[in-house]
């Protein structure tokens, strides 16, 4: 009876000291907030130099992962081919891969639910398979099947899982599709040609964000127009703000829009106006709760946390650094290079039991209190312990059960051990 009890507390110990039962199926997380709500794990653990589990190379993409029942999904490729590939998210085993014709390195981050994970091509190739074997259940073109635009840069948001529906974002007010067939059930306008600009053709780059409204799903998505809430059964959009002339200056839109309540944040690409804008998304009017000219992120999405904005500020071409931000009055807290003031050109980050997971695009990982007192560390270190290789961390860090997961765009992707 003793060995028994011993054998079975010490299991206890293991799971709840790894966090077991914290899966993160998509993009951004369970809720696509950039939250995770396991506890358990070490924010100290980085000290010393990060304990590496294992590192895998998976060529090149922007792909983030998604993890259910520890088996870890991404993509990956070349101008060649492209692969979706399952791991074992403990060791890094890869347990299957699916090829297919490729010619821009993958952007979007798989969806898993069940057994069905779904994927999204650069060049709009979109693919359920079999979450267990990698084999092909269904497979959709967005442009050749369903009328849908390219964007300028290729389809980079990920699909998103509304009941019985994909959400995804394509066109002016993007596109909704059957799960389990890839039917299309409803499909927004192409942008006009009047639309393009100098990176964009009217279609955007950034993850539907879903929320309530009148006890309806409704999705935030940005395009040519401005920010639009959709009704996701019927496809049904209402215009939320419009970009009005500003548009053509504005670049591209990769960061998703943050929610919090009734209200969003969408951070634009540039600084200028509207620069980033907080909107009361339940409202029929197109104004705007308040803006912050020189707020903007190239690359990172905004988080939500305990009455704050914490924003990517920068990044691509210029130098990135956090930023803190009231959510009630979009007042600075305060800001923080991560780096000295040169050197790093993105950051971005996702949140944690009250913690900020924050990696730099040289690939230093930092854990920190999430507070708008300040940027206060608590750990970091070098995920690829000095070596000399290329360095181009723009995919957001993930924390699923005790192991932080680092995407260096080149080749690699690196599991950090944050088990206590």
């Amino acid at each position: 009876m003793r060995t028994f009890l011993l054998v079975f507390l010490t299991a206890a110990l293991v799971s709840c000291s790894t966090g077991s039962g914290h899966d993160w199926p998509r993009w951004r997380g369970p809720n696509g907030d950039g939250i995770s709500r396991e506890k358990g794990w070490n924010p100290k653990a980085l000290e010393g130099g990060p304990r590496i589990a294992w590192k895998m190379d998976i060529r090149a993409g922007y792909s983030g992962i998604a993890i259910q029942n520890n088996r870890l999904y991404t993509m990956g490729g070349d101008f060649e081919d492209v692969f979706v590939c399952c791991l074992n998210a403990a060791t890094g085993k890869e347990l299957w891969r699916y090829s297919f014709p490729g010619f821009s390195v993958p952007q979007a981050t798989p969806t898993v639910e069940g057994s069905a994970v779904y994927c999204l091509s650069t060049e709009g190739l979109l693919l359920c398979l079999n979450a267990r074997n990698g084999k092909l259940k269904w497979k959709k073109d967005l442009v050749a099947d369903h009328g849908c635009l390219k964007p300028y840069y290729g389809f980079a948001g990920s699909p998103v899982i509304v009941g019985d529906l994909l959400i995804l974002t394509a066109n002016t007010s993007g596109i909704a599709l059957a799960k389990r067939t890839g039917t299309k059930i409803w499909v927004s306008e192409a942008p006009p040609k009047s639309a393009r600009s100098f990176a964009s053709n009217g279609t955007e780059y950034h993850t539907p964000v879903i929320y309530s409204n009148n006890g309806k799903p409704h999705a935030l998505i940005c395009s040519w127009k401005g920010v639009f809430g959709v009704e996701v059964e019927t496809g049904k959009a209402q215009l939320l703000f419009d970009w009005e002339k500003s548009y053509l200056l504005s670049g591209s839109q990769t960061a998703d829009p943050a929610m919090a309540g009734g209200k969003a944040l969408v951070v634009g690409p540039m600084a200028h106006y509207p620069g980033s804008v907080c909107l009361d998304v339940r409202s029929n009017e197109l104004k705007p709760v308040w803006t912050s000219k020189d707020t903007f992120s190239e690359l990172g999405s905004p988080v939500f946390f305990d009455g704050y904005f914490y924003v990517s500020q920068g990044g691509g071409d210029r130098k990135g650094f956090l930023r803190c931000l009231d959510a009630e009055t979009g007042e600075v807290s305060w800001e923080e290079y991560l780096a000295g003031k040169s050197g790093v050109d993105s950051v971005s980050f996702m949140v944690a039991d009250g913690k900020l997971i924050v990696l730099n695009d040289k690939g230093i990982l930092s854990i920190a209190e999430a507070s708008p007192r300040g940027f206060i560390a608590i750990s970091s270190g070098d995920v690829l312990a000095a070596e000399s290789r290329p360095r181009h961390f723009w995919t957001a860090p993930v924390l699923c059960n005790g192991r932080i997961y680092c995407r260096n765009t080149p080749v690699d992707l690196v599991c950090v051990d944050v088990r206590k």
